[in-house]
């Protein structure tokens, strides 16, 4: 369980195998993250909550521990948190959990928050529920990468454990990964010209930061890189890991309906692995 008594704060190395290559850590995006994200009004968290939220109640699973899988700055886990759930939080960025932590110094009791690689997951005791929202998952760059992390999640959860999560499916790719944007905020300027392949089913995003620092805007460049995983290999990837799917839903968590449903909500239960 991850317990909240007696609890301090994890920020231990990544953990990474020499075969494994590393997913880039974005921390351009996490220096403005949040603020980045409440610039469309709503950040992603406060939008898939409801969701979540349904999702538990729908397939009965108790409130008890539950991990946030790629949590990035920790806002989803600070909201379960809340919600009565036991929770820690995992993330291999460094800025990402730099600005979680960071928020963790006004909560009590604190949460706990752990620096590695979704692909080697390891957790102290095994928990009831993995979420990992915002398409985090696709930033892992094979099909053989998604099949680690879900026998890692499997073997983090409690028998008959739950695991949740989002991923961004191909109309997303094809409508917001092929146009270029902008985002102004009174201490910086987010630019993101992003690109699709079809072909290759994968997906880059240039990202370029202007960041107030005093008087002047610093520029700070990063790339963002996701892949399409066609529905059917993720759900072949889950019961190769143990998983029984429960559901696979296409969604639209916009305020657009033109838009359409640009993600997939995915539930699995742990079951017994190969």
């Amino acid at each position: 369980m991850c317990s909240h008594s007696g609890c301090t704060l994890q920020h231990p190395s990544l953990n990474r195998s020499p075969s494994v290559l590393p997913i880039p850590e974005y921390n351009v995006l996490s220096r403005v993250y949040d603020r980045w994200q409440n610039t469309y009004g709503s950040d992603y968290s406060t939008l898939i909550l409801p969701r979540l939220l349904a999702t538990i109640a729908k397939y009965r699973i108790p409130k008890t521990s539950m991990l946030d899988l790629a949590c990035g700055t920790g806002s989803l886990a600070f909201m379960m948190a809340r919600k009565g759930w036991d929770v820690c939080g995992v993330d291999a960025s460094e800025g990402m959990l730099a600005a979680a932590i960071e928020k963790n110094r006004r909560v009590r009791p604190p949460l706990r928050f752990f620096r590695q690689d979704m692909r080697e997951l390891r957790l102290p005791a095994q928990v009831g529920l993995v979420t990992s929202m915002f398409d985090s998952l696709n930033h892992l760059p094979s099909v053989r990468d998604l099949l680690r992390t879900f026998r890692a999640v499997h073997a983090c959860l409690e028998p008959g454990g739950h695991f949740v999560f989002d991923l961004n499916n191909e109309r997303c790719f094809r409508t917001l990964w092929t146009r270029n944007e902008a985002v102004h905020h009174r201490d910086f300027t987010l630019i993101l010209q992003n690109s699709y392949s079809q072909e290759r089913k994968a997906a880059c995003s240039q990202v370029t930061l202007f960041l107030r620092s005093g008087q002047t805007f610093e520029r700070h460049r990063e790339l963002v890189y996701e892949r399409f995983f066609p529905r059917r290999d993720v759900a072949q990837m889950l019961r190769r890991a143990g998983f029984i799917v429960q559901e696979s839903t296409e969604f639209n968590f916009t305020k657009n309906p033109l838009i359409g449903s640009i993600k997939t909500w995915w539930v699995a239960r742990k079951g017994t692995s190969d």
